[in-house]
């Protein structure tokens, strides 16, 4: 009876011990080629302080890890500032295996505590666009009429110059042909006087024209001794031409001190094909009276010519004289050819 109690003990053990092995979870199965070793039980001994062990094959099993029960997944917040942050993950997250009798433990792998992701920065660039100006061809300008200007130069309330004339610019070279009529209206007057010279400065848009004068005490004689041109000015579309010129060492517009000189029309060679025209002028420098042109001294042009009509008187004396002796001599034939009674 002794024997059956202790082999009932050991059978009690035996399946105890496999139905822990069992509830340690199902083992993966087998390579192949390889068998499963057959169960056995011992056969009951005599009842002892020694336990028997029932001899696990160590398997290797591959176990899902364990999610903790109380872990919240919160959607990753964006800061104002465009920050993306990577989802926090629980700093202490310890997944572990199912206890074997061995105590093996699986852990998961460490996730970096700190982890940020940020957009990259934008910057505000400005594109500033330049507009380049454009600029006109230069032209000619409009057709306009010789207008007869008044440009005087005074001290005090006494005149010391004064030209009165149409004056234009002639120009006929191989870089310009044309013409440049300045507009009284649109110029200005400046100048100096002392007791031997003057200046008058006739200023416009497009240039200036500067005029010298000269007085002689010894010959009692007034004349212009510097004429200069500066112009700038397109005579043909889409070019300009400089003429920047002055006539040194002349005597021009001649005229006795106290008179004033006249002429109808009269063009000053500046040189390189440019010439300075003055129309229906009368110009004075110095010694006026009553601030009023004094007797006129005419230019060659205006002055009476003489010897033509000398030549023309001439010449119809001598055609008198020719006709007279003509008509004597035939008179003369004729009579010699009657015949006395």
């Amino acid at each position: 009876m002794a024997e059956i109690k202790l082999g009932s003990a050991g059978l009690l053990v035996a399946t105890f011990f496999l139905a822990a092995a069992l509830e340690a979870g199902p083992a993966l199965p087998l390579k192949a080629g390889i068998s499963k070793p057959p169960a056995s039980l011992q056969p009951p001994s005599q009842f002892d302080n020694s336990t028997d062990h029932v001899q696990t094959v160590a398997t290797t099993s591959t176990h899902a890890p364990i999610t903790p029960k109380n872990v919240t997944t919160h959607a990753p917040t964006t800061p104002k500032n465009v920050t993306t942050h990577a989802p926090t993950t629980p700093k202490n997250v310890t997944t572990h295996a199912p206890t074997t009798p061995k105590n093996v433990t699986t852990h998961a792998p460490t996730t970096p505590k700190n982890i940020t992701t940020h957009a990259p920065t934008t910057q505000n660039t400005t594109t500033t666009q330049t507009t380049t100006p454009v600029t006109a061809k230069p032209e000619p300008t409009p057709k306009t009429n010789l207008t007869v200007g008044n440009y005087t130069v005074a001290v005090g309330d006494k005149l010391c110059v004064m030209v009165q004339a149409a004056i234009q610019v002639y120009v006929n070279n191989n870089k310009a042909e044309g013409k440049y009529i300045i507009q009284p209206a649109l110029a200005t007057t400046t100048g100096k006087c002392n007791s031997s010279s003057a200046s008058l400065n006739v200023n416009f848009r497009d240039g200036s024209i500067t005029m010298l004068f000269r007085k002689n005490d010894t010959t009692k004689m007034v004349y212009v001794s510097s004429l200069q041109v500066n112009l700038t000015y397109a005579f043909k579309s889409g070019v300009s031409y400089t003429i920047n010129k002055n006539n040194n060492s002349v005597q021009l517009f001649t005229m006795t001190v106290g008179h004033s000189y006249s002429c109808k029309s009269e063009s000053i060679y500046m040189g390189e094909g440019v010439f300075l025209e003055f129309s229906h002028d009368k110009m004075q420098a110095f010694n006026f009276t009553n601030n009023q042109f004094g007797l006129p001294d005419l230019c060659k042009a205006d002055r009476p010519n003489y010897k033509v009509a000398i030549a023309v008187g001439i010449v119809l004396i001598i055609l008198i004289v020719i006709v007279v002796l003509a008509y004597l001599i035939s008179r003369r034939k004729r009579t010699d050819g009657y015949q006395s009674l």
